[in-house]
């Protein structure tokens, strides 16, 4: 399902009232060159290609990429800086594995468990491809959550007594990636580097390693980012768990729903302390416990990620701008009423177009919403941009729009 589906079970209570004002010619979500998408360094670099053009869907960009290790497809320009550092970490993470001195010490494996030996040497490299995603879905009236199963990306218990998990969340620090990425590639390099040095066939200082990467020309490293980042190195999964509930608890968030949101198999631990904190930094702002149980449709890691950003944006304008009171939701839609009185609308987008299902919504937000102080005025904040028939129709119906939002609030990828 997409997007527009999930609009339209909005538009299906307005539509008649749609149709009555409708005076705008509507936009086909077409391919954009991909200099006009990216800067240059994030397009291409030593080690990656973007391919041109670029495919959008009307609210997300599509990129294929082709690497050094192998072909990816990522949604989100978020998403494709994270893979632009992680590429360059696996042919790091590869010189290292390949290199005269791991090898050697790879012959010691004879004395090791026969386990380890079939895991670690030469894994093949496979590439993360597939069809490419969106957030549509997650409007639609047919969405639902998914099961409580437990997030496979956590650590398990046997790997943790092994050290393998310390290991890997360290060389993923050092070389300033998720430990818990969906990117099987990468996980393959950190698992091989982890476990030979659990198993204590591979001493090699982590010192030595090098901090950052080339691809930092491309990406935008944050304190707030770095502030996650060494949560993750130092704490495990269940300690990060811990914080997240006494976080959630702190809100008034009940058990139940703190449980299903952590047990939620598309939010990696990283997701989790990212997303809790957000929500924890509006203090006091009311329907924090529905932005979460709408979080919980999230049916893969680019919903997820919507749902993350999304908060990170309601974070950071509560923190720089003013006082968020309360949140209503529209479906996967928050509507943030501030102290002011102006409703906030975060969307977590590359590249927004006129369509019916915009135009519906924007009329149903400016007929039906409702909150205590509310003085009139929307403003719509964006990451990414829109298309200028976007603007100029949102605008002509009162909106005011923020695009880029990231310039302005810390946002973390």
């Amino acid at each position: 399902m997409s997007l527009r589906r999930a609009f339209g079970l909005l538009a299906s209570t307005v539509l008649l009232a749609a149709a009555a004002g409708e005076t705008a010619e509507y936009e086909t979500p077409t391919s954009r060159p991909v200099n006009v998408v990216l800067p240059a360094a994030l397009a291409k670099g030593a080690l990656h290609t973007v391919r041109d053009p670029v495919v959008t869907d009307g609210y997300m960009y599509h990129y294929q990429v082709d690497s050094s290790s192998g072909p990816f497809d990522v949604t989100g320009t978020g998403a494709l800086r994270k893979l632009v550092q992680e590429i360059w970490a696996i042919d790091e993470l590869k010189k290292i594995s390949g290199s005269e001195a791991f090898v050697k010490a790879l012959g010691a494996q004879a004395l090791k468990p026969v386990e380890f030996a079939k895991n670690v040497v030469t894994s093949p490299g496979e590439t993360l491809t597939g069809v490419p995603k969106g957030i549509g879905r997650l409007f639609s009236n047919t969405s639902t959550a998914v099961s409580n199963t437990l997030d496979p990306s956590q650590e398990s218990r046997t790997k943790e007594l092994l050290q393998v998990g310390a290991f890997k969340r360290e060389y993923a620090a050092r070389f300033n990636v998720d430990p818990y990425t969906s990117n099987k590639v990468l996980q393959d390099e950190l698992d091989k580097l982890a476990k030979a040095s659990a198993y204590g066939l591979w001493t090699a200082s982590i010192g030595t390693m090098p901090i950052g990467g080339a691809a930092g020309a491309a990406l935008t490293a944050t304190s707030l980012g770095q502030s996650f980042n060494n949560v993750i190195k130092n704490e495990p999964p269940p300690r990060i768990r811990v914080i997240n509930e006494q976080k959630l608890a702190e809100m008034g968030i009940g058990a139940d729903l703190a449980k299903r949101y952590l047990d939620h198999p598309n939010y990696t631990p990283r997701n989790d302390l990212i997303f809790v904190e957000a929500l924890h930094k509006l203090t006091g702002a009311t329907g924090r416990d529905r932005y979460l149980e709408n979080a919980l449709k999230a049916d893969d890691e680019v919903e997820a990620q919507f749902f993350v950003n999304t908060a990170q944006i309601l974070r950071g304008y509560h923190e720089k701008r003013g006082r968020i009171t309360g949140i209503t939701m529209f479906e996967a839609l928050a509507v943030a009423q501030t102290q002011a009185g102006a409703a906030i609308i975060p969307f977590a987008l590359d590249y927004g177009v006129w369509t019916r299902n915009a135009d519906v919504l924007s009329q149903h937000l400016k007929t039906a919403y409702r909150a205590p102080g509310f003085n009139g005025r929307f403003e719509l904040w964006v990451t990414g941009t829109l298309s200028p028939a976007a603007k100029q129709n949102l605008v002509a119906r009162g909106f005011t729009i923020v695009e880029q939002v990231g310039n302005q609030l810390e946002i973390v990828d």
